[in-house]
């Protein structure tokens, strides 16, 4: 909070804020946590079958769009049930698991632990840099 305050303008660091009271609408209980269980399971095993040590631009394009699927289901669970902690991992994993699909999908050669067979070689020319990824 201090370092909040402190990016505040100094005229706007004395007014009082108050937040409203979280209120869960009309969701309910998740009573299906066997889907959340299976969709932990699938992105474990989809990030091992075609996004692990060896890779293709196929591989990765199918994980992208299975995790553009699991995103949107969790996206769905969010506005129908009650949030858990459950929930709140399996919505971390997915975006986790996006991050590294993403980033594997932009780096185009073979280095260190990763072999990507469209890119048997190592380029040095263009890769030997950090690789920094963010979302917009």
């Amino acid at each position: 909070m201090k370092d909040i305050l402190e990016r505040l303008p100094v005229d706007r660091r004395t007014e009082s804020f108050d937040l409203p009271e979280w209120t869960s609408g009309n969701v309910s209980d998740v009573d299906e946590l066997v889907v959340i269980y299976h969709n932990w399971d699938e992105i474990r095993r989809l990030m091992w079958d075609y996004v692990s040590i060896v890779r293709t631009g196929k591989r990765l394009q199918r994980a992208a769009t299975r995790l553009q699927n699991l995103s949107r289901e969790v996206q769905e669970f969010y506005w129908n049930f009650k949030v858990t902690s459950e929930l709140l991992e399996l919505r971390n994993l997915v975006q986790v698991a996006t991050l590294i699909v993403d980033n594997a999908a932009q780096r185009t050669e073979s280095r260190g632990l990763h072999y990507t067979l469209d890119y048997p070689e190592r380029d040095d020319k263009n890769w030997v840099r950090d690789t920094v990824l963010s979302r917009v």
